[in-house]
Parts: C-alpha cells; sequence; structure tokens
C-alpha cells in the first residue's frame, strides 16, 4: 500500500509527544478542551457533535477515549470503537495514536493488525486494528458507509464535513443509535449547506436529539494549546516563534480562511439565503390552517405557472407584527380558471390588504385579470427580475430572522423548497447574488416572498366594496356597499414591521 510522504514525520511527532506525555500525571495528559469533550463522550450523550478549529489536536483527545472505552470492561462501559477517516492514512494514523495512548496510559495492548470487513457489498474493506484483553477493539476504516452497518458499539467520524459521502455515512452511523449505541462526530466546518453544519443545524434547532460542542483556535489557546506544543518541540531541542508571533503566523497561514478554519465559522459563500435556525424558529403547529382564521388583515402572494412548476397562492394573517400562513393552494397542471377561482375565494372571504402576484412572462394576463376585477391597489404585479427579484429575497429573508413569520411545522417540501435560494457574495462587498441552486424550483419561497411584500404596505385608507355574488366562503348578495364595508373594511393598512414597508 502506498504510503503518505508525511507519515514518518508524523510518527516522529507521535514518538515525541508519547515521550513528553509518559512523564506527566494521567490527570493532566490531555489539555483542558479535549478533557471536556472527553467527559462527555464519556457520558454517554448518544449523538455528540464537535465543531472544531484545526490544528488543536481534538482526534488525539477522540483516541484517548476509544483506548480508555476499548480496554474497559463491559460492566465500566467498555465497547467496540469504530473510527472513519475520510481516507485509509487518517485510519492508520489514528489506530497508531490509539496505540501511543494504549502505552502512555499503561494500558496492554495488542499489536496493530489489518482486518477485513465485509459490509454489505461485494467488495471488502480493508481496516487497522487494536484489540484488548477486555474482549473489545478499535477498528480505524476509511469513510465506506456499508462496513458499519450492522454494527454495533461507538462510532467515531473524523472530519465528517470532507468525506465524499458523508451524507451516507452519518446515515448509516446514526442508525446504530436504535441499538443503544454511540454517535460522536467532529470536523472543522466547510461551508453551511456541508451535512456536518446541517447536523449541527439540526440539533441545536431542536429537530434531532444530541450535543454540539465548540472548540475553536482562540479557545484551545486559552487552554494551553501554545504551551503543549512548545514543550513538546523543546523534547528534541527546538524551539517555535514567541505566543503572539506564532499565534499571528498560524492566522496569516490561512489567511480568509480563518473564520472557517480556525473560528469554526461555516463559510456562507453559496449558502441557502435562509439559515436553518431562522426556519426551525418560524415552524408552528398552528401555521397553515385555515379554520385558525380570525378575520385580522390578510395578505396573498401568488406564484404563477401553468404545467411542470408549482402553482402557489399563499394566504397569511397579520396578527401583531406577525405573518401567520392560513391558506395554501398548491397544485401543479391546474388551469389558470381553477387557480383563479380560488384566488377569488380568497379576495371574497378574508380582510385582504393586498396582493402580491408574479407577473412575469405568463403572470401578465393573470394580473390584468385580476386588476379588472380587485383593482389595482388591492392587486398588485411584481416582476421577478433584477432588484426586484433581490428586494423580494432580501425582504423574505428579513422577516424570518426577526421572527416574523410562522409557517407549518412538519412539511420537509416547505423546508427544502425555502432553503433553496443561495446567496453568493455579501451586501458589503457589492456582489450579493440570488441564485436557484438544485431541482428544487423554490416555487414556495417566492410565494412566500410575495406574501411579505403584500404584507408591507405603506399606509393608506383601504375602502372594501361588496361582491354581489356567491362565492368561495358564501353567498354575499343582499348586501350593500355601505354595509359590507362597514363589517369588512374602511380601516387604514397597519404602521410597523410590515405596514411600513420598512424592510
Amino acid at each position: 500500500m502506498l504510503r503518505d510522504p508525511n507519515q514518518e514525520q508524523r510518527s516522529e511527532e507521535r514518538e515525541v509527544a508519547e515521550a513528553t506525555l509518559t512523564g506527566m500525571a494521567r490527570g493532566v495528559v490531555l489539555l483542558p478542551y479535549q478533557a471536556r469533550c472527553l467527559a462527555r463522550m464519556r457520558a454517554g450523550v448518544s449523538l455528540l457533535v464537535i465543531e472544531k478549529s484545526r490544528r488543536i489536536g481534538l482526534t488525539w483527545g477522540v483516541a484517548a477515549f476509544a483506548v480508555l472505552t476499548g480496554s474497559s470492561q463491559a460492566s465500566a462501559g467498555g465497547d467496540n470503537c469504530w473510527y472513519m477517516g475520510y481516507d485509509m492514512e487518517m485510519a492508520r494514523e489514528f489506530i497508531e495514536t490509539c496505540a501511543m495512548w494504549a502505552r502512555v496510559f499503561g494500558i496492554a495492548a495488542g499489536e496493530v493488525d489489518e482486518e477485513v470487513l465485509e459490509g454489505d457489498g461485494d467488495k471488502p474493506v480493508m481496516a487497522f486494528r487494536i484489540k484488548f484483553s477486555s474482549g473489545f477493539k478499535i477498528v480505524a476504516l476509511p469513510s465506506v458507509p456499508r462496513a458499519i452497518r450492522g454494527k454495533q458499539g461507538k462510532v467515531l467520524v473524523d472530519e465528517a464535513a470532507f468525506h465524499k459521502s458523508i451524507g451516507e455515512t452519518l446515515k448509516a452511523a446514526l442508525a446504530l443509535l436504535m441499538w443503544g449505541g454511540q454517535v460522536i462526530v467532529w470536523s472543522t466546518h466547510d461551508g453551511v449547506d456541508n451535512p456536518f453544519n446541517t447536523l449541527i443545524d439540526d440539533i441545536r434547532a431542536g429537530r434531532r436529539k444530541g450535543e454540539v460542542l465548540k472548540v475553536d483556535f482562540d479557545a484551545a489557546i486559552a487552554d494551553g494549546l501554545y504551551e503543549r506544543i512548545a514543550l513538546v518541540a523543546g523534547v528534541k531541542g527546538r524551539s517555535i516563534l514567541p505566543k503572539d508571533e506564532w499565534i499571528a503566523d498560524i492566522f496569516a497561514t490561512y489567511g480568509d480562511a480563518a473564520d472557517e478554519e480556525l473560528r469554526c465559522i461555516p463559510s456562507a459563500g453559496s449558502g441557502s439565503l435562509i439559515k436553518p435556525e431562522d426556519l426551525a424558529a418560524a415552524e408552528h403547529d398552528d401555521a397553515g390552517k385555515p379554520e385558525l382564521y380570525t378575520g385580522g388583515l390578510y395578505g396573498i402572494g401568488r406564484d404563477v405557472a401553468r404545467r411542470r412548476d408549482g402553482q402557489i397562492i399563499l394566504g397569511g394573517e397579520l396578527i401583531g407584527d406577525v405573518a401567520w400562513l392560513r391558506d395554501e393552494y398548491n397544485e401543479v397542471g391546474q388551469t389558470f380558471e381553477h387557480q383563479d377561482e380560488y384566488f377569488d375565494g380568497l379576495m371574497r372571504t378574508r380582510n385582504v390588504l393586498r396582493a402580491a402576484i408574479d407577473q412575469t412572462g405568463m403572470g401578465e394576463k393573470v394580473v390584468e385579470d385580476q386588476q379588472l376585477k380587485w383593482g389595482t391597489y388591492r392587486v398588485e404585479g411584481v416582476l421577478l427580475t433584477g432588484p426586484n427579484r433581490l428586494n423580494l429575497a432580501l425582504g423574505l429573508a428579513t422577516a424570518f430572522q426577526r421572527t416574523l413569520i410562522r409557517i407549518p411545522a412538519n412539511r420537509p417540501d416547505i423546508r427544502a423548497d425555502l432553503r433553496a435560494i443561495k446567496r453568493i457574495g455579501s451586501e458589503e462587498s457589492g456582489s450579493i447574488r440570488i441564485v436557484n441552486d438544485g431541482a428544487v424550483h423554490a416555487d414556495w419561497f417566492w410565494a412566500l416572498a410575495l406574501l411579505i411584500r403584500a404584507l408591507s404596505t405603506t399606509q393608506q385608507l383601504i375602502a372594501y366594496r361588496g361582491v354581489r355574488k356567491a362565492g368561495f366562503g358564501g353567498d354575499r348578495r343582499g348586501d350593500d356597499d355601505d354595509a359590507f364595508a362597514n363589517r369588512h373594511g374602511r380601516r387604514e393598512a397597519p404602521r410597523g414591521r410590515f405596514g411600513n414597508g420598512a424592510w
């Protein structure tokens, strides 16, 4: 097998570290942040995710945990440990680090050898193994999801954000939790939309049970990382730069990537415009239920389509400053007449402040027809191009950021649609662009953005007039215009975060 050209250097580093650690008291061989992480691992947290800086030795701390776990009896929490790196050299290095810790701790262990795992595929998987007298073992293998299917014990996923099939790897690993296993995932970030970061977002938003720890470069420095590196270097008679210069040199090495690589801030260069935590905060079981409409001011957003794409009409009620989704029309392939019937029903039965309709392309005629029926003020046509498109998208994102919107819970279709719009660049640089990434068409996103636009209408006196025909919500024949207006309208649009249009 070809060896990493840096393998000899890393082997020397382990030898030096081992010589240094062997002479230290067992209680201080790990730095405080390594010890804190190890404590949460040993506490039995079923899913523990650690976002970390580079170059802080966290994997060494996990290796110490694996040795303590594998060498213990079952009654003391002992178990098999399955390590997964993103390549074979990571697997080799981890198992050799485990062997080093066994010697430092004075734990008897077998020699490192190779093990062939059959998995559930055609090709066997080569892995490295170290066994203990407890009967348990540590097995280190590359990122091959099928290799851990059907296994039991503790799964350790290193640099998860950089695995080729991290989604499948995590899926296979998390399946072990059904049988009482434990999954520990740690990594440097690689963008906001990476499955590693999405997993963190899901845990923090309460969508998945688990615990998240964070160890950035500054925290590691505060816990003595520099001093430990200087100590290890001194064993071989080497020296390193003074502390401030050394830190500055590390940050200079990473340049513009320092926030992501060292401070655990995932890059948002091509991330979703709406953040997962904002999306989670907006989900509510009472949203999307027409029967809960209370008669408040109401807005409509309509994304026009005819054949392949979703035909979306969304209606929302303004309660205080918050827009609550009440009505949803979401179909494919229906005629414009069918869509108009639903739209007209909302206009007749809801206290509609304004409706904003996509006027792009085939939307031109839809807007004209609806304005003839309901007026040019109550029905606004919006072209989803250029600055309009950007302003609509940013307006919707701001509504989520300010928790001014409530959408139905437990709707992965909605969640995927709202996350499909990506942001490239930054407002500070003046290069921000909004793009639709992937196969999801984002119809729901634009309909909801139009709804927010409708509820952001500036203050103006509105008089509602009666409709003298049977409609979606009942028969209004017999009403005169003044009586209908007294019951349902002649009020000013509200001032506030929606009413004044101040996005």
